[in-house]
C-alpha cells in the first residue's frame, strides 16, 4: 500500500462531509489528529525515510482539506526561482503583498541543514517569517512557524485553523472558505 492509499482510505473512512462540518465549526485539529492518529501504524509499516512518508502523508492531507474547504492555493510551484509546496492564496498575491500570503513547506527529510536551506530559500521570496509554515516529522529549531507531526508534540493539527485565523485578518480575505 502507498501513502496515497492509506490517506484516501482514511479520508473515505471519516467522510468528506463530515470533514467540511469539522471545518466550519473550527474543529478540523480533530479531523486531523484522528486521521493521522490511524493512519500512524499503516504509515510505520512502509519501507522508506519515516519523515519523508509522514511529511507527504501531512502534505497529502492538507491539499485534500484546503480542496475541500475550497480555501484558495496554490500547490507545486515557483516564484523567483524558488520551489513551493503549498501557497495560500496564490503566488500572485505573495509577489504583490507577501505579508497576505502564507507558504507551507513540508520538507521530506530529517536532516536539519536540509531543512535550513529550505527555509532559506523561503526567506529570499517571502519576508515576514509568521508566514512561512513548515511542517516537520521532529520538532526542530528552524527560522519559521513549525508544525509538528511528533505525536508527543502535534501541532500539525492546528494547522487549517491557523489559516482560516490568518485570513480572517485580512481585509479582503482571498482566503475565505466557500464550502461554508
Amino acid at each position: 500500500m502507498e501513502v496515497k492509499d492509506i490517506l484516501y482510505q482514511a479520508i473515505s473512512g471519516y467522510q468528506e462531509q463530515r470533514i467540511l462540518s469539522d471545518i466550519v465549526h473550527g474543529e478540523s485539529p480533530t479531523t486531523i489528529s484522528t486521521i493521522y492518529d490511524h493512519c500512524i501504524p499503516e504509515l510505520d509499516m512502509l519501507t522508506g525515510d519515516k519523515s519523508e512518508i509522514h511529511s507527504s502523508f501531512a502534505e497529502g492531507l492538507i491539499h485534500y482539506m484546503l480542496t475541500t474547504a475550497l480555501i484558495p492555493s496554490q500547490r507545486k510551484t515557483m516564484h523567483q526561482s524558488v520551489e513551493m509546496d503549498i501557497v495560500v492564496p496564490d503566488a500572485k498575491t505573495l509577489a504583490l503583498s507577501p505579508q497576505e500570503a502564507v507558504v507551507i513547506s513540508f520538507p521530506k527529510t530529517s536532516d536539519l541543514d536540509a531543512i535550513r536551506k529550505e527555509v532559506y530559500e523561503l526567506k529570499k521570496i517571502q519576508s515576514n517569517l509568521d508566514n512561512i509554515w513548515v511542517v516537520l516529522y521532529r520538532q526542530v529549531p528552524v527560522d519559521a512557524k513549525v508544525y509538528s507531526l511528533d505525536i508527543d508534540h502535534f501541532t500539525f493539527a492546528n494547522i487549517i485553523n491557523d489559516l482560516i485565523s490568518f485570513s480572517s485578518n485580512k481585509k479582503q480575505s482571498k482566503l475565505k472558505i466557500f464550502k461554508i
